[in-house]
C-alpha cells in the first residue's frame, strides 16, 4: 500500500502580484493594483481559476473514499 500526501500549492493573490508589478513602474501595473479582481485576473490569464478550497476538498473526499473502499475490500477478503 502506498500513501501520497496532498501537496497544497499556493500563489500570490492578485493584489500582491499587482504590488510587485507596480515596482516595474508602468501605468498598466498601476491600473492592475487599483482594481484587482478575479475576473480581470482570469481574463489576463486566459483561463478560469479554481476555487482552492473546493479543489482540495475534492481531493480529500476522493482520498477518503479510496481508503474506505480499500478497507471494505480488505474486510471482504478476510
Amino acid at each position: 500500500m502506498q500513501f501520497d500526501p496532498i501537496v497544497y500549492e499556493d500563489f500570490l493573490p492578485v493584489s500582491a502580484a499587482g504590488i510587485f508589478q507596480s515596482n516595474l513602474g508602468d501605468d498598466a501595473a498601476q491600473e492592475f493594483v487599483a482594481s484587482p479582481n478575479q475576473q480581470r485576473f482570469e481574463l489576463d490569464l486566459g483561463a478560469k481559476v479554481l476555487n482552492e478550497f473546493d479543489h482540495y476538498a475534492g481531493i480529500e473526499h476522493a482520498s477518503i473514499a479510496d481508503v474506505r473502499q480499500m478497507l471494505s475490500s480488505a474486510q471482504a477478503a478476510e
